[in-house]
């Protein structure tokens, strides 16, 4: 129930904002409104003013604005305040205010944020050097070592750790073949691909590497809890026989290596040394303990022109990373598991919800309007950059394009648009659900 609320919220939001930027445009420009809507289906309440239904629908997952003369196939009679009446730079407004409202929302709800102030992980900006490695991992396996240095991912250069998560998370699974710094010399390193749909370092075996391990979650009831560990403690060294392990990279290698055998913990706690004895546990194959690491982060708070600035400049490298991952799908470089549909919308939205952050939940659905507004913009028939596409092209040559032409282009926009929405879902059920074993 939470993720199907937090689901309508989401999308509720960020297609009535869409909406909205048509609807304003249209009025400013003297285009006359039929309907304004908030959801779809049959009209449940609502008032009438100037000419124009205000209303609240059935289905609260998003809206529409229904203008005068606005499609080829309406018996128009030519009005003023007709949609198609207006010239096209008029028409290009309408139709560009929609992702514009979205893009704008999410570059508010980013403003807002750094004005607050935001904890922003260092590692994330160093360079990709790669940190514990789990044992019987598909990052062990392959020969992935504590300390390599990550430069490239198939083809794509690496610089930094958010680049290795982007490369990662954007190449096909069959095709992780990796570039390593090791000392002198660099190494090619072939990953079997992961079970998961996701391409993480977790998913592969591999973390990041912090300069110390100082405990900031002790999970419940788990060995770590049972053995005495706590949040705060530092942990400084771990035996295991005759081996030490000092730094986080040795231990959390060590503790992956020794399901079911005691190891003895030193933790420093306040101004004293503790001695605890803890046994790893098997989790799925994985050895684990049951604590997290406080991962070294700067709290960073803008002012007002700063934030602005890092908000347009964040949703710009986001945008720009969105036209990336689409060039990289269709030149065969990134995977086509890497687009998601509403089902993985709505998983997510769920999942922010839980977390009863009211700003991860914004945060969330600022990332989803900008994602939106973006893909809005590509020329596809239908959409918004589809009508903004076709004026441009009947601007260049000069004329308008026949009304059979735009009929036949509308047409293959809305085949294209089902078939592309059939394999969205296809692709969020398979991340959901094993359909391999299901229809075996």
């Amino acid at each position: 129930m939470i993720t199907i609320l937090a689901f309508m919220v989401v999308l509720g939001i960020v297609i009535a904002i869409h909406e909205f930027g048509h609807f304003a445009v249209a009025k400013l420009l003297r285009i006359r409104v039929h309907v304004f809507s908030l959801g779809f289906g049959p009209r449940l309440a609502g008032f009438q003013r100037g000419g124009t239904d205000y209303r609240l629908s059935a289905f609260p997952l998003g809206g529409y604005v229904k203008m005068a003369g606005e499609t080829y196939d309406e018996d128009r009679q030519g009005a003023p305040d007709e949609f198609l009446s207006h010239p096209k730079w008029h028409r290009f407004l309408v139709a560009i205010a929609g992702p514009c409202m979205n893009i704008l929302l999410a570059i508010g709800v980013f403003t807002v944020s750094y004005l607050e102030g935001v904890r922003v992980p260092r590692y994330m900006k160093e360079p990709a050097v790669i940190g514990p490695v789990t044992d019987n991992s598909i990052a062990r396996r392959a020969g992935l070592r504590s300390g390599d240095r990550v430069v490239s991912v198939g083809g794509n250069v690496v610089k930094t750790w958010e680049d290795l998560e982007v490369a990662l998370s954007t190449v096909p699974k069959d095709a992780l073949d990796l570039v390593v710094q090791r000392g002198q010399e660099q190494v090619r390193v072939k990953l079997e691909p992961p079970p998961q749909a996701n391409v993480e370092p977790v998913t592969l075996g591999f973390k990041f590497t912090i300069p110390r391990t100082l405990v900031a979650v002790v999970l419940p009831n788990s060995p770590a809890e049972r053995a005495g560990l706590k949040a705060g403690d530092e942990i400084v060294g771990v035996r295991k026989g005759p081996a030490v392990a000092r730094s986080y990279d040795q231990a959390l290698n060590m503790i992956s290596e020794s399901t079911g055998v005691p190891l003895e913990f030193e933790v420093r706690r306040g101004g004293e040394l503790v001695r605890l004895t803890i046994t790893p546990m098997d989790l799925e194959g994985n050895a684990m303990i049951g604590f997290s690491p406080e991962v070294p982060s700067d709290f960073e708070k803008y002012g007002p022109l700063r934030a602005l600035a890092s908000a347009v400049r964040r949703s710009y490298e986001m945008s720009a990373l969105t036209f990336k991952v689409i060039g990289r799908i269709f030149t065969g470089s990134a995977s086509v598991k890497t687009i998601s549909g509403p089902l993985e919308i709505a998983r997510i939205s769920g999942t922010a919800a839980r977390t009863g952050s009211i700003r991860v939940f914004v945060g969330f659905l600022a990332l989803v309007s900008l994602q939106l507004g973006v893909f809005n913009l590509l020329p596809i028939p239908i959409l918004d950059g589809g009508v903004i596409a076709l004026l441009l092209v009947e601007g260049i040559i000069g004329r308008d394009l026949s009304l059979g032409l735009k009929e036949k282009i509308v047409q293959a926009g809305f085949v294209f648009l089902v078939l592309l929405m059939g394999f969205v879902i296809f692709n969020d059920l398979t991340k959901i659900v094993n359909l391999e074993k299901l229809f075996r």
